[in-house]
């Protein structure tokens, strides 16, 4: 299994007043987490265990150029299977987007570390 624990990506927004959104959920089956979450330097969410439902990060108009952070530590607390995921989604721009990422650890009680940065763009000022 290849491992993928980074993001780095562009969302497209618009001009609009419409909310961007993201959900993000952890595992695989029986794994913890920790979640930090901030926009800019702005703390969105702190130390949040398990899934996060759908969260508001801000109207379309007030995101260009501005960075979204996640930062999430998974650690192998489940018996059945060592691989960590993290699934973020995120809508209310141009597309819904989905970004699968995983890792298959070692050794049962291992964590590891997920690094997201998506810099939002205004689609009309590209």
């Amino acid at each position: 299994m290849k491992t993928k624990t980074t993001l780095d990506t562009l969302y497209l927004i618009t001009d609009s007043n419409k909310m961007v959104t993201i959900e993000i959920n952890v595992g695989d089956e029986g794994q913890t987490s920790a979640l930090n979450i901030s926009l800019e330097k702005k703390e969105v969410v702190s130390n949040h265990s398990g899934n996060l439902s759908k969260t508001a990060i801000g109207e379309n108009k007030s995101l260009h150029k501005k960075n979204l952070r996640i930062q999430a530590t998974i650690a192998d607390t489940s018996k059945k299977t060592n691989v960590t995921s993290l699934n973020l989604k995120i809508s209310g721009g141009v597309k819904i987007k989905s970004y699968p990422l995983y890792k298959k650890l070692d050794n049962e009680g291992d964590s590891a570390d997920y690094y997201c940065n998506i810099e939002f763009i205004d689609s009309l000022k590209l």
